[in-house]
């Protein structure tokens, strides 16, 4: 009988979380480890197209993701004086996208999980190839336990400044590329005055560009406010 295949994913967000419930369905024994001490709520308006509606459907969470595309939705273009014109929308595109939340889909795939063994405020502070795997040391932050384990698998999904690739493949330095721009993005506590409540907008300026896309569903029934410097 052949030995169970094993694997550690770095990172409970939604690559991780992914990497992790295709690896089990493998039949790999996976353990994940998060360096948050809880898993992290809430994130930015994602649309799901043609690739990302399959993932999800392959993944078996399309039940448990709630779609939040409000019907009949109009997007418009506004001018400094205040003039407006149809525009396609970010949903309006072809394919049918779906609009979601990030943390809609990170609690779809959570609830999907299984049996994967999660560890939070731990993270891995040293990763040796041993050919055909790697000894992973990881630490935890909160009771300082440190432990040596080897892994088959090695899955680095821990965000843009990863301690995965900085350990295994050097500093950060190597591999971003600063592109000097900025999105932020809340929640509106009223719908903006003057237009329909499903119906989004785009207003630029000389500089910033503000886009508020209407989400639709608790806990997020009102407009998502996207200005982007």
């Amino acid at each position: 009988m052949s030995r169970q295949r094993s694997a550690l994913v770095v990172g409970l967000g939604v690559a991780g979380m992914a990497s992790a419930i295709g690896l089990r369905r493998a039949g790999w024994q996976v353990t994940l480890i998060e360096r948050a001490p809880q898993r992290r709520l809430g994130g930015y308006f994602i649309g799901l197209f043609g690739t990302g509606l399959s993932a999800a459907k392959r993944l078996g969470v399309m039940a448990d993701l709630h779609t939040r595309t409000p019907k009949n939705a109009k997007t418009w273009d506004v001018t400094r004086a205040g003039d407006r014109h149809r525009i396609n929308g970010f949903l309006e595109q072809p394919g049918d996208p779906q609009g979601v939340l990030r943390g809609d889909i990170e609690a779809a795939l959570f609830e999907n999980l299984g049996d994967v063994e999660v560890r939070y405020g731990t993270v891995p502070t040293a990763i040796v190839d041993v050919g055909g795997g790697a000894i992973v040391t990881t630490q935890n932050s909160q009771t300082g336990e440190v432990r040596d384990e080897r892994f088959d698998l090695v899955v680095g999904a821990d965000g843009v400044r990863s301690t995965v690739r900085r350990l295994v493949f050097g500093p950060h330095e190597r591999y971003l590329k600063p592109l000097h721009a900025m999105i932020c993005a809340f929640q509106l506590d009223k719908q903006v005055p003057y237009f329909p409540v499903n119906d989004g907008h785009r207003a630029r300026r000389a500089g910033p560009l503000v886009v508020g896309v209407s989400v639709r569903g608790p806990p997020a029934d009102r407009p998502l406010f996207l200005p982007h410097p």
